[in-house]
């Protein structure tokens, strides 16, 4: 009987992890998280203001620029003196991998018009990418009709605003965006947009934005 008591005992221990300590599992690293949830936990309307400072940083005064560690800035730029109302052509953001704007290329597109008009005073003119400029494997966007062609009598479009995405494995988000003369097709301005995502199950933690 003794022996008996002494076995289930043992058991019982076993059990319940008599004289162990519970064992931890480190949780799964990499989780990764859809487009679609990383775009909507994403502020992107005052991402695109700070995009849109310094887009327009050269032509106007008191832009500032977006703060660092994700912060944004609200501060609006005030035309300098004397300068004429400016007008941009801004095309839809396109997918680097398909070369096509993409549901994600459209809200892009939308937002950046919106921050340049209201940021940076500009008049907006707005196109269809492909009509205009054509993006080759490695990135390189280049206009497919001549100057002469862009512009018109009611609009100087002397620049044009032109946006790219990418999404990368290790959930981040690449967003670059050009200003183009389009007389010389000279790139006078880009800025870059780089978004790290923290993912838990399919659903961003956080973010961080450089």
């Amino acid at each position: 009987m003794n022996y008996l008591k002494g076995v289930l005992l043992l058991l019982l221990c076993l059990m319940a992890g008599c004289g162990h300590q519970p064992r931890t599992y480190p949780a799964s690293s990499g989780s990764a998280c859809s487009s679609q949830e990383m775009l909507k936990a994403t502020d992107l309307k005052s991402l695109f203001k700070e995009v849109a400072v310094d887009i327009c940083a050269d032509n106007f005064i008191g832009c500032q620029p977006g703060a660092a560690g994700g912060g944004h800035t609200t501060d609006l730029c005030a035309e300098k003196e004397g300068a004429r109302p400016t007008t941009v052509l801004v095309t839809d953001f396109v997918d680097l991998n398909s070369f096509i704007p993409k549901q994600t290329g459209l809200i892009m597109g939308e937002l950046m018009r919106g921050a340049l008009s209201s940021v940076c005073h500009y008049k907006i003119v707005q196109a269809e990418f492909a009509a205009y400029f054509k993006l080759s494997e490695n990135g390189l966007v280049s206009l497919t009709r001549q100057s002469s062609e862009i512009k018109n009598d009611e609009y100087q479009q002397d620049e044009a605003v032109v946006g790219t995405y990418n999404y990368l494995s290790g959930n981040k988000l690449l967003i670059f965006v050009k200003k183009i003369n389009t007389g010389t097709s000279r790139i006078s301005r880009m800025v870059t947009k780089e978004l790290d995502y923290t993912c838990s199950d399919n659903v961003v933690v956080s973010y961080t934005v450089k």
